[in-house]
């Protein structure tokens, strides 16, 4: 989770504020850091830090401390929520989050750090609308019977099905906004996966997108 008043930093962009490349500063100065700053996120396959802890590092300064761990704090409604944090509150895998999210049963959420994060009131608003993958006629204002948003997803899938609809979902949107192109290396970030596999990922999905049906206008 990412709280709402608590700004993170992930490793790649501490090396880009101290002006290196992300190997060179982890062989550098990777082990000092992780034993002075705590993570934020244990557990967590990419690692986040309090970003004001830091600045201090980088700069040299006296580190902020870190919030007592057993310090009660309310949920806020624009905490960030993980892919795996999400499936847990809608208790499922992340495999299936992120088809709900490529299909429209949950909104995109917010992409930081190359990974996908939704705000704790998507979260809840998904949960206190309840199952509606399986009525379509309980659509949602404004959307009529047959919109591709009502329909459910067929079921869990593998999670290298579900990327590459992720994926063929994100070229898709992007080539339509104009926004600028998803390469393999944002996938390799994303998903945590090599290069090569990434590349692979990439030409797979823009295959789907081809063979998807064309509707006629």
């Amino acid at each position: 989770m990412i709280p709402h008043d608590r700004p993170v930093l992930a490793e790649a962009d501490i090396a880009a504020e101290a002006g290196m490349e992300l190997h060179t500063w982890r062989r550098r100065h990777g082990a000092d850091f992780r034993a002075r700053i705590p993570v934020t996120n244990p557990g967590e396959r990419l690692r986040l830090y309090d970003a004001a802890q830091a600045r201090a590092f980088l700069e040299g300064r006296p580190i902020p401390p870190t919030p007592p761990a057993d310090e009660p704090r309310e949920p806020h409604p624009d905490d960030l929520l993980s892919t795996e944090e999400v499936a847990a509150a809608l208790g499922t895998d992340a495999s299936t989050v992120r088809s709900y999210a490529a299909t429209g049963y949950l909104p995109q959420g917010t992409e930081l750090h190359g990974r996908r994060y939704w705000p704790r009131h998507v979260v809840q608003a998904r949960i206190d609308a309840g199952d509606q993958r399986h009525h379509p006629e309980r659509t949602g204002a404004g959307r009529q019977p047959g919109d591709p948003r009502n329909r459910a997803p067929r079921g869990p899938r593998s999670s290298t099905q579900a990327r590459l609809q992720e994926v063929a979902a994100d070229l898709a949107r992007a080539g339509a906004e104009g926004q600028p192109a998803i390469t393999a290396a944002d996938l390799a970030q994303r998903y945590d996966i090599s290069h090569r596999t990434a590349e692979r990922l990439l030409a797979a999905a823009r295959q789907e997108l081809q063979q998807a049906p064309r509707v006629e206008t």
